[in-house]
Parts: structure tokens; C-alpha cells; sequence
């Protein structure tokens, strides 16, 4: 009988090129479990743990620190060291007194920006989708897996405020909307793909897409200006970045 689902082991040679990881070393890589974020945009537990801050020397003294209840992903402990972390995400490492928000890097890749503790009570979301649900309510996509339910009587606010495209100020662990960042000309917004990954400024214009053309924006940068997809954006804040962004 034929296999039914994909393989559960990663070679290193395929794995995700920001990965830091010697290809030639040594054969396998840790696989990412399915979760909030896809593979090529996360990384393991495991791997960041060991390979990014140091705090093991092998993936067995990794698993023994995430065994312990020491490491929590958007304030819940989170034990299984193939957990993907990715764009946005809260790690807090307890007894290292660090924590640390995870963001697009310069060239490609992910890093993580230490944060203070009032910065880690929340996480910014894009909206990548809204959908009717029963009774009248209305669900909202986030981009790392989450979803919200909006009950029928607050429909109408969500519809004027919340769009595709939109990110939301979350407060963490209790998914608690604290302010809506629309998506729209002189808001602030982050690159988070493409070759101008990182790279963070004011939205100056939004040329709608077409059949054969994809939507874009213009971003204003410290430096530059540039046209990038509208797909590679986050709005991170009205008027200044609500992260630190370095």
C-alpha cells in the first residue's frame, strides 16, 4: 500500500536556506510539526534553542529545556520542540529573564529583537481573510492561524474597521483586540517578503490590482522609495511602529 502522507523526516540540503545550519555536518534537520506558520517562513524550537541563542549544545540538552517548561510561544508553554515560530511571534525563555520578538530579517530569513515585558503582552496580526459564519458573524483569518468570531451586533464596526489586509494589536495569551492598524496611504508598514524584506515605512500609495497585475504599494523608506506587492505588508502602526523593530 502507497504512503498516504508526506515524510516525516527533513534532510538538511533541503531544508530552509536561513536556516543556521552546516548542510555538510550531519544528514538531518528537525522537522517543523504543521502549526501557525508554514515551514519556509518558521523555525523549530529546537533549532532556535540551540543553533540561534546558544542556550543548548545538542538537540537532546534543547528538548530538556523545552521539556521543562521553560520556553513559552505567545505567553502558552509550549513543549514540543517542532513547534514553528515565526513572524510576530513572543518567545520568552524563563530563567534567562529574555524574551524576544521574532521579525523579517535584511536579505531574507527571520530574527529575534529582544523586548522588554510590557512589550510582550502583545503581538501584531495581519488579516489574510473574513468570512460569514452562522447567525450572522463574522470570522476573521489572522496570519499566524489564529481566528476570531465577531458576534452579528458587532458586525457593523468590524466592516468599517477591520479589512482584508488590516493588522490587529492582539493582547497575549487572550487574543484581546486593542487597536486596529488599517491598511491605507500614511500608515506605517513593514516588509515582511521579497527582496525588500525588513525593510519598514509609510504607505504613499496603493495601486489596486488587476486579472494580469498584482496589487502593489509605494513605501516611503528612511532612504528610499520603492513598489513593492501589497501581499509582502504588514501595517505595524498609525503614525510610528507599535514593535521594536531593532
Amino acid at each position: 500500500m502507497g504512503r498516504k502522507a508526506g515524510s516525516r523526516q527533513l534532510k538538511r540540503e533541503p531544508s530552509p536556506g536561513f536556516w543556521p545550519l552546516h548542510r555538510k555536518e550531519e544528514t538531518w534537520a528537525p522537522m517543523t510539526r504543521p502549526g501557525p506558520h508554514a515551514r519556509e517562513k518558521s523555525l523549530p524550537l529546537v533549532l532556535l534553542l540551540r543553533d540561534i541563542l546558544g542556550y543548548a549544545k545538542t538537540a537532546h540538552e534543547a528538548k530538556r529545556i523545552i521539556d521543562s517548561d521553560h520556553v513559552r510561544v505567545d505567553g502558552m508553554v509550549r513543549r514540543d520542540h517542532r513547534f514553528p515560530v515565526g513572524l510576530m511571534d513572543v518567545v520568552q525563555i524563563e530563567g534567562a529573564n529574555q524574551i524576544f520578538r521574532v521579525l523579517p530579517k535584511r536579505g531574507g530569513g527571520l530574527q529575534l529583537t529582544p523586548i522588554t515585558e510590557n512589550e510582550a503582552k502583545y503581538k501584531l496580526c495581519k488579516v489574510t481573510g473574513k468570512s460569514t459564519v452562522r447567525q450572522g458573524g463574522r470570522q476573521l483569518s489572522l496570519h499566524d492561524g489564529r481566528t476570531l468570531l465577531y458576534g452579528k451586533e458587532q458586525r457593523q464596526k468590524s466592516e468599517q474597521d477591520i479589512r482584508v489586509g488590516s493588522s490587529l494589536q492582539l493582547s497575549i495569551p487572550d487574543q484581546k483586540v486593542i487597536r486596529v492598524i488599517s491598511f491605507q496611504p500614511g500608515t506605517i508598514a513593514l516588509v515582511t517578503d521579497g527582496r525588500n524584506q525588513g525593510a519598514y515605512g509609510k504607505l504613499a500609495q496603493i495601486t489596486p490590482g488587476t486579472y494580469a497585475r498584482r496589487k502593489m504599494v509605494r513605501l516611503e523608506a528612511e532612504n528610499e522609495t520603492f513598489d513593492t506587492p501589497a501581499d509582502y505588508v504588514m501595517p505595524i502602526g498609525a503614525e510610528v511602529p507599535l514593535v521594536k523593530l531593532g
